[in-house]
């Protein structure tokens, strides 16, 4: 009876390894994680509005009294802004990496302004970042260290009754996520030339259907 107390002390510790592996080792190894399946809807560096919650969910588990929209950044050759009024201090954003590690988040409630201003910035170039709190043009901005060059936005806006669903999804087409353009000091900027065009939301209609080149609109 005594010689069978080791082996179950060892049978649990390495059940319990094993456990830990397995939890911990399903976001590398999985196949249809959040992000092949944001994937195929979207392109990177732009800003889709979800579909309110209903009998075609493009994600599992999402809130039917929540409308989502997201981004999947690419920071491999320029920094992204994140832009975004909050129209009610319960909505939130949700910055994560690949694998769906949140590492940043804030409500309305913490940001305690009506429009949100958000640069992320990858950590590997942050010794030669000059970016500052305060855009060019005096805007506050919140810089955010990412740990990785690709990640996941997240714009979570709470809707207060089924008859404000389309006032909901409407602020959310003000939302921009866009790559940053810095200036060329050596061009001088003429009034008579339009700037960069705002990089306005898509809309996913599809559960499942490849990313145009140009998108505006997913059917």
């Amino acid at each position: 009876m005594r010689a069978i107390w080791p082996w179950s002390l060892a049978a649990l510790f390495c059940a319990g390894i094993i456990h830990a592996a397995a939890v911990f080792g399903v976001p590398y190894v999985a196949s249809r994680d959040g992000w092949s399946r944001l994937a195929e809807l979207s392109e990177s560096n732009q800003l889709y509005i979800l579909p309110i919650a209903g009998a075609e969910m493009p994600l599992p588990f999402m809130a039917p009294d929540v409308a989502y929209a997201f981004c999947r950044f690419d920071l491999t050759a320029k920094n992204v802004l994140l832009q975004t009024e909050l129209g009610d201090p319960s909505w939130s954003i949700a910055v994560s990496g690949r694998r769906g590690e949140n590492f940043y988040f804030i409500s309305g409630v913490e940001a305690k302004r009506r429009e949100l201003r958000m640069l992320l910035v990858p950590r590997a170039r942050l010794a030669e970042e000059a970016s500052t709190e305060r855009s060019e043009e005096g805007d506050e901005q919140i810089i955010v260290i990412t740990p990785e060059m690709t990640g996941i936005a997240v714009i979570r806006a709470t809707i207060r009754g089924p008859s404000f669903a389309t006032d909901t999804i409407n602020a959310l087409q003000s939302a921009r996520c866009e790559t940053v353009i810095e200036p060329d000091p050596n061009v001088v900027a003429s009034d008579s030339e339009p700037g960069p065009q705002p990089n306005a939301p898509a809309v996913v209609r599809g559960s499942r259907r490849p990313p145009p080149r140009n998108p505006n609109e997913i059917r």
